[in-house]
């Protein structure tokens, strides 16, 4: 993956999340629902499970965004788990979601994607690139957060998707 790209703006941002996820809707869009069922893009996980895993940080984001502007320190990555606990998170996330048809992950995709949209509309420029802004985040400027788990996360999968179907997945 290239050097992520550093929005000077919230615009700017709005439309880095935007290009990305029109990029990885047009590769959903060419997919079979068979396709979106194969095992084996990540062990055997599908691109079925990659979308529900990049649904449920994306909901993590809108959540502790949410509690940070109502003043909560939020419990990253999740309650009484810690960063070393992330291979153990993402497990919780495929096992929560490895059954649920595609059209059901699909739409929970669309819906969180317009949750995060309208989120950082509403968000001030402040909120998203002063490091001060929430204490919890240690200087790091919220649009990081936002960018993770968003359009970074959406263009890393995206590829990861676009080299399976390239290896003749």
């Amino acid at each position: 993956m290239t050097e992520p790209i550093e929005p000077k703006s919230k615009r700017e941002l709005l439309d880095f999340m935007e290009d990305e996820r029109r990029q990885l809707d047009a590769v959903l869009a060419s997919l079979t629902e068979a396709e979106l069922l194969t095992p084996g893009i990540e062990g055997n996980r599908n691109v079925k499970d990659l979308i529900a895993h990049m649904t449920d940080w994306e909901q993590r984001m809108v959540k502790w965004t949410n509690e940070s502007l109502s003043g909560v320190v939020p419990q990253r990555p999740a309650p009484g788990m810690s960063w070393d606990d992330l291979d153990q998170l993402n497990e919780q996330i495929y096992l929560a979601n490895k059954d649920k048809k595609p059209a059901e992950v699909l739409s929970a995709s669309s819906n969180s994607y317009a949750q995060a949209l309208e989120l950082v509309r509403r968000l001030t420029e402040q909120d998203l690139f002063d490091g001060s802004r929430f204490a919890w985040r240690n200087g790091d400027p919220l649009w990081h957060m936002v960018a993770a788990n968003t359009w970074w996360h959406y263009k890393e999968h995206r590829e990861q998707m676009e080299a399976w179907l390239k290896s003749g997945a």
